[in-house]
């Protein structure tokens, strides 16, 4: 009986070791696991932000050089950017090298991608600037237009427009692009991507003997692809050959027989235009009375 006992108050104490034993070991596990499990999250958010910020180095090299080439002060800028930007890649490149403690790397990085998003923003309106106000742009628009007169016979022909001492007819055609802002305010762009708003301006001449009274007129916008511009009226009309024409932009002016400026716009709050040569003719009710061809980068 006595042997018993003491065999019971042996086995007790190993039961009750066991148990601690057995219940550390899983404490210790799911610590592990736990610990295995956000190790490996760090290690994925470091990885993340290092593929966003090559991407976001490649990107803006590669949209920086589309600009090369049009004009010495603007290759120049591009130079100093190409230097901005090689300077913040060697920064990143030795931060990396360097810091051991993830938490903190992670937030420097996130730190040089929002510097490097904002060098972006701020080299391509500088771009943006000395295109608008390069003279070669202008010229070049000049040359086009020259270079089109010469298709304007052709053009009337295959419309079968019959000039008639009554016709009305316009000159002296003026386009410019703009930008919209987040005030609402817009200002002169030449950047396809950028622009919100086509102006179109010109004047309609003097004409003794053509009716007087509302005239409609029309601007038909083809962009470099051969699609019309749809403006939001999404005004139609139908030319002197009975043709369903769609107008990117319209208005009724009251003709006097005077020489009187007209204005017509296309716009989109959306910045969907693609660079290259966009064609504008004009029609005045109905019929075909002139064109231009303008230029966005």
């Amino acid at each position: 009986m006595t042997e018993a006992k003491n065999k019971n108050r042996l086995i007790i104490p190993l039961l009750i070791l066991l148990l601690l034993s057995i219940g550390y070991n899983f404490y210790q596990r799911n610590n592990h696991t736990t610990t295995v499990v956000a190790y490996d999250s760090k290690i994925d958010t470091m990885i993340n932000v290092r593929v966003e910020l090559e991407r976001e180095l490649s990107s803006l090299e590669v949209e920086l050089e589309k600009y090369r080439g049009i004009s010495s002060n603007l290759d120049s800028l591009l130079n100093d950017a190409n230097e901005d930007i090689a300077q913040q890649e060697k920064r990143i490149r030795a931060m990396l090298a360097k810091e051991t403690d993830n938490k903190k790397l992670i937030a420097k990085l996130n730190s040089e991608l929002a510097e490097l998003k904002s060098l972006r923003e701020d080299y391509i309106e500088r771009i943006d600037q000395l295109i608008t106000e390069n003279n070669m742009l202008k010229v070049q628009n000049e040359e086009l237009n020259t270079s089109i007169q010469n298709l304007n016979d052709e053009r009337k022909s295959l419309m079968n427009k019959v000039q008639v001492a009554s016709q009305l007819t316009a000159e002296y055609i003026k386009v410019n692009s703009f930008k919209k802002k987040s005030s609402g305010k817009y200002t002169e762009t030449s950047i396809a991507k950028r622009t919100n708003k086509l102006e179109v301006c010109f004047t309609i001449m003097d004409n003794k003997v053509a009716p007087t009274g509302d005239k409609k007129m029309y601007i038909v916008i083809t962009e470099p692809t051969g699609k019309i511009l749809a403006g939001y009226s999404k005004a139609e009309f139908t030319s002197v050959n009975n043709e369903q024409v769609s107008a990117s932009a319209s208005s009724l002016v009251n003709y006097d027989g005077q020489k009187q400026n007209v204005c017509l716009s296309y716009e989109n709050d959306e910045r969907i235009l693609t660079p290259g040569t966009y064609t504008i003719d004009i029609f005045i009710d109905g019929t075909f009375v002139a064109n231009t061809a303008y230029l966005l980068k």
